[in-house]
């Protein structure tokens, strides 16, 4: 894995795991399929892992990050609100507002991104990746991703005043954010929806 070989890495554990090696690596196994690609053998494994293991929090976060990727989003939705449970991070609450968000459940989306701004010390730390377009991305703290999401309902329910404050805040809070700063200036000229912002394929580790 150190040199990025990772079908090596994958023969490896598995040849681990064939001869009796510790169940312990099944979720490992699993992150290399993930990285690979591979991520119908990543979903499937982890689902197996899942079926054993309810709490086992890495098999959770693929499952609900797989199955978003792919464009299910109630089942990815059903499955971030199983991690909540075990691993309630910003990082995670921002992950399932944006299910909400697609989802239009607008209430709920917008409590989940309260939880994210109510641990503003952990959701400046813990940064999310936003697509841009165009094949670019961004790397925001999720407290602003948050803060830009917020600004996005807002702006959804026609109330510009209040989505201007959100973007506002956003920016404050990361004055490289590209998309909110897009957003405020496309609300201000009125030209186009606010955008809430994508997530990029998130950093999945073995916890």
């Amino acid at each position: 894995m150190g040199y990025n070989d990772l079908s090596s890495a994958a023969y490896a554990v598995s040849a681990y795991l064939h001869h009796g090696g510790s169940s312990a690596y099944h979720d490992t196994l699993a992150l290399i399929y993930y990285n690979m690609n591979n991520l119908s053998g990543a979903y499937k494994l982890a689902g197996e892992i899942n079926q054993k293991d309810a709490a086992n929090v890495t098999a959770l976060t693929l499952l609900a990050d797989i199955s978003g990727r792919v464009g299910e989003v109630k089942k990815s939705l059903e499955w971030y609100e199983k991690l909540i449970e075990v691993a309630p991070s910003p990082f995670n609450q921002y992950q399932l507002a944006t299910k909400q968000f697609m989802l239009e459940r607008n209430l709920e989306c917008r409590q989940s991104l309260q939880k994210v701004i109510n641990d503003s010390s952990k959701a400046k730390e813990q940064n999310v990746r936003l697509d841009i377009g165009e094949g670019y991305a961004e790397d925001v703290p999720v407290l602003a991703a948050a803060m830009n999401m917020l600004g996005a309902l807002a702006y959804k329910e026609k109330n510009n005043e209040l989505a201007r404050e959100w973007y506002q805040k956003a920016i404050a809070a990361f004055p490289k954010f590209v998309i909110a700063q897009q957003n405020l200036e496309e609300m201000n000229k009125s030209a186009a929806p606010a955008r809430p912002a994508t997530p990029a394929k998130p950093p999945v580790k073995k916890t």
